[in-house]
C-alpha cells in the first residue's frame, strides 16, 4: 500500500473534516493511505548542505505521495525538490495561486480572457489606468471569492488595494454576465464534471457566498476551451472557473488549485474524491519491466 500525507491547515482541516474522511475512505479501496499533516506543524530548510524537513520537532522520512490541500508554495516547493510526488506539483500551485501569472500563461495560448492589467499598490499611479470604471479588483493570491472588489471610482480603487498594499493585483473589465460562471472540475487533466454558479445579490458567483449552484453540461466548443488550457498544464484536481460573455461563451476567470468539491457533490452523483484517489494510484503504479 502506497503511503501518502494530506495536508492541510489547522484551520482548514476542522472545516473540512467531512472531506477529509470521504478521501482517505476512498484512499484506502484505490490501495492508498493517508495520513493527515498540518502544514503549520512543518519546518523546513537545510542539514548539512541538504534540504531537510521536520514534523513536530522530528526529522521526517517521505512517504510515496502528498495530497496538498492548503497553499504553501515554498513547503510545496521544498517537498517537490526533495523528491516527493505532489498533488498538485508545486509549479501548477505556484501559477494557479497567481492570478496574474495565471493570465500571463494562458494569454500565451490565445484563451480568452477579460481585458487585465496587472499593479503592485506600491507602484501603481491612478493616471496610469488604461480601462474606464467599473473594474474588478483582484488580489493575485486570492481565493474564493475573497479579496475581490467591485470599484466604480478612484476612491474605491484605493481603498480595495489599501486592504493588501504589500501585494500584488490584478484589475480586470467587468464580465458581460455579472453575477454568475462556471466552474469545471477537472481530475487528472481530465473534466469531471461542472457547475454554473449564480447570485442575485452579487457580482461574485461563489457558492460559499451564499450563490446558488446547478449541474451544467459543457458544449463542445466549450470542452474543446477546456482542453486547450489543460494542455497549458499536469492537473491532479483543481477547478477552472469561466464568466460567460452575452452569447454564453466561456471566458477564462481563474484555476482554483485548492478546489472545494460542495457544489459538484450538491448537483450530481460524481464521486470526485474516489476519481481522485483512483487517479494518483494509477500515478504511482510502478512501470512495468520488460
Amino acid at each position: 500500500m502506497k503511503a501518502g500525507w494530506l495536508i492541510y491547515s489547522e484551520p482548514d482541516a476542522v472545516k473540512n473534516a467531512s472531506f477529509i474522511g470521504w478521501l482517505k475512505a476512498e484512499a484506502a479501496l484505490a490501495g492508498l493511505s493517508l495520513e493527515l499533516k498540518f502544514a503549520e506543524k512543518f519546518a523546513f530548510g537545510v542539514k548539512d548542505n541538504k534540504l531537510s524537513l521536520y514534523y513536530d520537532l522530528k526529522e521526517m522520512k517521505l512517504p510515496h505521495f502528498a495530497v496538498v490541500r492548503t497553499i504553501q508554495p515554498l513547503l510545496s516547493r521544498q517537498l517537490d525538490k526533495m523528491g516527493l510526488k505532489l498533488f498538485n506539483s508545486s509549479s501548477v500551485s505556484a501559477v494557479a495561486n497567481d492570478k496574474a501569472r495565471t493570465h500571463q500563461l494562458l494569454a500565451e495560448a490565445g484563451i480568452p480572457m477579460m481585458d487585465t492589467i496587472f499593479i503592485h499598490p506600491s507602484f501603481f499611479q491612478m493616471q496610469s489606468m488604461p480601462f474606464d470604471f467599473p473594474l474588478v479588483a483582484k488580489l493575485s493570491s486570492g481565493r474564493g471569492g475573497q479579496q475581490v472588489h467591485l470599484v466604480s471610482t478612484d476612491k474605491d480603487l484605493q481603498n480595495a488595494l489599501s486592504t493588501h498594499p504589500e501585494q500584488e493585483w490584478i484589475l480586470q473589465k467587468l464580465a458581460p454576465d455579472a453575477g454568475k460562471d462556471v466552474r469545471v472540475f477537472v481530475v487528472g487533466n481530465k473534466i469531471a464534471g461542472a457547475v454554473l454558479r449564480s447570485s442575485s445579490n452579487d457580482f461574485r458567483a461563489n457558492y460559499s457566498l451564499g450563490g446558488q449552484a446547478e449541474f451544467y453540461h459543457l458544449q463542445p466548443e466549450q470542452t474543446a476551451l477546456v482542453e486547450r488550457i489543460l494542455s497549458c498544464f499536469d492537473i491532479g484536481m483543481a477547478g477552472i472557473d469561466f464568466l460567460l460573455d452575452e452569447k454564453g461563451a466561456f471566458i477564462f476567470n481563474e484555476v482554483e488549485d485548492v478546489v472545494g468539491s460542495r457544489t459538484l457533490s450538491a448537483t450530481s452523483d460524481i464521486n470526485i474524491a474516489r476519481l481522485y484517489m483512483e487517479h494518483i494510484a494509477a500515478n504511482l503504479k510502478e512501470p512495468e519491466s520488460d
